[in-house]
């Protein structure tokens, strides 16, 4: 096609540019995209003026105490160029990986990648000011928490995740799922005086939930993946067993999304320390046992997990496994370690609170 005939973004027809952004879950991408041109603005309505909804107040029947329900964004926080008009080259961007919670509209505070410590100290080289006209944020994921007002991390809630979780659904549709420390599973919907849960008959104790596909999936100690039914009364069956025999049952599992594959990553805590990973092949119904993550890298979190390529942050190592020694308190030092695929190494990472690639 030749250039002429080319179709700018901004005549593209309204009904297009409206599929778009309908299709944007989160408020920042919302917000660029309406920044883009009058077009893409009239395109979509503002983001709902309750979207920063968290802290939300939800009611908890093992304290006393009033609880809420947290939220932060795992992101990649890239800097503008620099122009430069000496003629030398400018420096090139920076990218972060950093964790973000906004307590209300426009405070944003900056927590440490594997637990909920606040970071106080910055580079000197790190944005005072956060602008998201300038700067260009890419979300990798969603982190839930449940926590006393003042007191940090209500015990016993293993994870946590929100379905749905988009810009455009009011605080009427939010559910809630959690895992607990026993494995047992609970739900609860906005506006509900209390929690519902799971009676699992066949006895199961689920290790990790994550939301895959739209869809609120859960993976039991034998690495069977089964789907939440929308009316959270039943369980369906979406992989067959990792291990079918008595292996593995003491390992803990960590769900993770990774172009588009959804993976199992077994943490084996028996004689030998070491990860193995999984991958749902869902034309063969079957898990493939993963040798190699390629240019991925794996950060296994206690409220999430999630998958970077090392094209998109050169701060982390591919084919390697990022994970938090396991500590009573949930603000204390940050003790990181890498797992290599490779050789099967495990070694300490003076970690800073986040990664940066230039």
């Amino acid at each position: 096609m030749d250039r002429a005939e080319r179709c700018r973004w901004s005549d593209l027809p309204p009904e297009i540019l409206s599929m778009i952004g309908k299709r944007l879950h989160t408020r920042m991408d919302a917000l660029r995209f309406r920044s883009v041109c009058s077009s893409f603005r009239s395109s979509i309505p503002p983001p709902r003026r309750d979207a920063p909804r968290f802290p939300l107040r939800i009611p908890c029947s093992w304290s006393d105490h009033s609880v809420f329900l947290h939220d932060s964004t795992v992101c990649i926080l890239e800097t503008p160029e620099k122009a430069s008009g000496s003629g030398v080259p400018s420096p090139p961007r920076s990218r972060w990986l950093v964790k973000l919670q906004e307590w209300s509209l426009g405070d944003v505070q900056l927590l440490s990648l594997f637990s909920q410590r606040r970071i106080t100290y910055l580079p000197p080289n790190f944005p005072k000011v956060i602008d998201s006209l300038e700067f260009r944020i890419v979300e990798i994921c969603r982190e839930f928490r449940i926590e006393y007002g003042t007191s940090g991390i209500v015990p016993g809630i293993r994870k946590v995740v929100v379905s749905p979780d988009c810009v455009w659904t009011g605080l009427d549709e939010l559910e809630v799922y959690s895992v607990e420390n026993e494995g047992r599973l609970g739900y609860w919907k906005y506006g509900d005086e209390n929690w519902t849960y799971l009676d699992d008959q066949n006895g199961c104790s689920y290790d990790d939930i994550i939301v895959y596909e739209g869809k609120v999936c859960v993976v039991d100690q034998s690495g069977m993946v089964s789907l939440i039914d929308s009316s959270f009364r039943t369980l369906q069956k979406f992989s067959p067993p990792i291990y079918t025999g008595g292996g593995g049952h003491s390992n803990c599992k960590y769900l993770v999304v990774s172009g588009g594959d959804l993976y199992v990553v077994d943490r084996e805590i028996d004689e030998t320390f070491g990860f193995r990973v999984y991958r749902l092949d869902r034309r063969c119904g079957k898990w493939v046992d993963v040798g190699s993550l390629g240019d991925m890298a794996f950060f296994l979190g206690k409220h999430c997990s999630y998958a970077i390529s090392v094209h998109e942050l050169g701060g982390c190592n591919a084919n390697c496994i990022y994970f938090m020694e396991n500590t009573a308190l949930p603000y204390s030092r940050d003790k990181v370690n890498v797992f290599s695929l490779e050789d099967r190494s495990v070694k300490p990472l003076d970690f800073l609170p986040f990664l940066v690639s230039t």
